[in-house]
């Protein structure tokens, strides 16, 4: 079989065919209600911080600057957020393939060491860490986290979160997951036959431990996720059209 490559805008090649990747077409999912209640909650804990500073940067900023600080901390509270979670997956794929982990900040210390701490008395094997997937029959692409077998045996596709909430999206990322047909370790020269997957679960690594959320896959949520291609498909033919 050939390779399967990703670009930096995280879309997937095979056989010289390219393909948009799931995280991209899930996009098009509305989130703002979360979003804006956690943005708000961010700009009020901004206000309080700082609330014996407020009369002075009054008179230093003006009115406009000061809410430009209040909310502009939302922007990099997401950011830090997002720099977390990317480290936490970085190191437990190292853990993953018994590599040696490299130095990080405590805050994500606290996540790994629990992720360790779960993962060796969890009775989880795991065969693949990190992996391109391909599905050519329903045109899309994506990188799944883990695929283990568990101590039953039985073939467990995971996701890991380190975020204080999961969204919809990771049900319809899971099953889109689990329907790709063609399956690459990072690093592995060529593409093999996707294995049939027979749990899905999130893995909620906090720095509290890690919780095992069981994710039933139904056909309802396959038919989702191929309804947000089409809907994602429409959305960019609308591109430029003037109405």
């Amino acid at each position: 079989m050939s390779l399967i490559t990703r670009s930096i805008d995280h879309a997937y090649t095979y056989e010289g065919q390219t393909y948009p990747g799931v995280t991209g077409i899930l996009k098009v999912l509305d989130k703002s209600g979360p979003l804006m209640h956690w943005a708000a909650r961010q700009t009020a804990e901004a206000f309080v911080a700082t609330l014996d500073d407020i009369p002075k940067l009054l008179e230093q900023v003006g009115a406009e600057g000061v809410i430009k600080a209040m909310t502009s901390r939302s922007a990099w509270k997401n950011d830090e957020a997002k720099l977390l979670g990317t480290d936490v997956h970085d190191i437990a794929d190292k853990i993953n393939r018994g590599e040696p982990e490299p130095w990080m900040q405590e805050t994500v210390r606290q996540r790994v060491d629990n992720y360790r701490k779960w993962l060796a008395p969890s009775g989880w094997n795991v065969k693949i860490s990190e992996a391109y997937l391909v599905s050519p029959k329903g045109g899309y692409g994506g990188t799944l986290d883990i695929l283990a077998r568990d101590r039953d045996g039985r073939a467990v596709l995971a996701d890991i979160k380190t975020g204080k909430g999961d969204y919809r999206e990771t049900v319809l990322q899971l099953a889109a997951y689990g329907m790709a047909e063609l399956i690459q370790p990072v690093g592995a020269d060529r593409a093999f036959p996707m294995p049939p997957v027979d749990r899905y679960v999130v893995l909620h690594v906090t720095a509290n431990g890690v919780r095992e959320i069981e994710v039933p896959i139904g056909d309802a949520d396959r038919q989702a996720f191929y309804a947000c291609m089409n809907l994602t498909e429409w959305s960019n033919s609308q591109k430029g059209r003037a109405l």
